[in-house]
């Protein structure tokens, strides 16, 4: 498995940043009250990346994060490991031409029982703006799909602008994009980026105070 532990870093260098009435405003999501347990469990954020921007955006939100978390290439992983290793987990996808990362889906599946309970947030990083509405209608279709094997929707869920630099392109994906492009889009592909270290940073840290929040209540 490729893992990567964090160090904790000072919390309160940072706080100022954050806005919890902000934060809450970007989160669409449910109740977190069935989502137990502290800061000495062990929390995995596992993701799947193409080209890297997811791979990037992960580290972005356990820098917000703020405690020791996992940054887990699926890809690269035992599924088995990751079920007996871990508490709780956030799931990030990037999104390509044919949706969400089918190794993320198939460890949702095949954990449907040992992940019950400890799906703590979910992401994805892609090219559709949720700003328009047609475009919130596809990030919608997008987080049904990575939520259709979970018992329940996540707490917390978020989408995230990605990337595309075509001289990195393998000739397959620059062929398809080409297509893509001139067909849906009427215009030729360049490159493009959304990502944005700031925003993964806030969703990061958005959960941790949730999920601390919750932890205080049941205490």
């Amino acid at each position: 498995m490729i893992s990567e532990r964090y160090s904790r870093r000072e919390f309160l260098a940072r706080a100022g940043r954050y806005s919890s009435l902000s934060l809450m405003a970007m989160f669409f999501g449910c109740d977190i009250a069935g989502m137990s347990g502290g800061a000495d469990q062990r929390t995995a954020l596992v993701y799947a990346s193409r080209y890297g921007a997811t791979r990037e955006t992960a580290g972005w939100v356990r820098e917000g994060f703020d405690l020791p978390l996992d940054l887990v290439d699926i890809e690269q992983a035992s599924f088995n490991g990751l079920f007996d290793g871990y508490d709780r987990f956030i799931i990030g996808s990037g999104v390509w031409i044919g949706g969400v990362h089918k190794k993320v889906l198939e460890f949702l599946e095949t954990g449907h029982e040992r992940l019950k309970g400890k799906i703590a947030a979910t992401f994805i990083v892609c090219g559709t703006d949720a700003r328009t509405e047609s475009g919130k209608k596809g990030v919608e279709g997008y987080f049904r799909t990575l939520h259709s094997s979970l018992e329940k929707k996540p707490a917390l869920s978020r989408s995230f602008g990605g990337r595309i630099i075509v001289e990195q392109l393998t000739e397959e994906d620059r062929e398809a994009l080409t297509r893509f492009y001139r067909m849906y889009l009427h215009q030729e592909l360049k490159s493009w980026d959304r990502t944005d270290p700031s925003t993964a940073e806030d969703f990061g840290a958005g959960l941790k105070k949730v999920l601390e929040k919750n932890v205080s209540a049941f205490s």
